[in-house]
């Protein structure tokens, strides 16, 4: 009996001299539900990319979509990205503030221009003949159409059909 009376009385000193003690905080550190590096290749994915969803971010890390989902919210948080949009978990996607465009100087960018317009001029040249028989074969068409409606054809266009 004697000891149950120690036991008991050893319980009850600790309960009354618990409160006394100093607290002990044990540190929990906060462990990411994602590796660090899928987050800073995330980042380098946000400057390449205008806009990119969950599932292509998991698909390209190699992570589960959770992950991938909790990245971008982090990212999002941070003001990296814009929020997110879409209801699934999968279609998700949100816009880079981040994104890097790049570099061009002027003469790269002028030589782009007049490929760009080279390029346009040829797909046009194509649709004709060389002789323009097909030029004249549609504006005569045209021709006809606008006298079987009573209307005139555009001055432009009579003058290519007089040539």
């Amino acid at each position: 009996m004697s000891m149950k009376r120690r036991g008991f009385l050893q319980m009850l000193g600790g309960a009354c001299t618990a409160p006394l003690m100093p607290s002990v905080s044990i540190a929990s550190a906060t462990k990411a539900a994602y590796p660090a590096s899928a987050r800073h290749a995330a980042i380098y994915h946000a400057r390449t990319r205008v806009n990119f969803s969950v599932f292509a971010l998991a698909q390209q890390l190699g992570l589960k979509l959770a992950e991938a989902e909790a990245v971008m919210v982090e990212m999002s948080d941070r003001g990296i990205l814009g929020p997110l949009q879409g209801t699934t978990q999968s279609g998700r996607w949100a816009r880079s503030h981040v994104l890097q465009r790049p570099f061009a100087d002027g003469a790269t960018a002028r030589k782009l221009a007049d490929a760009r317009r080279a390029k346009a001029r040829d797909a046009q040249s194509k649709t004709f003949d060389e002789d323009g028989s097909y030029l004249h074969a549609f504006l005569t068409h045209l021709y006809d159409l606008c006298r079987a409606q009573g209307r005139v054809l555009h001055p432009s266009c009579a003058k290519l059909l007089a040539q």
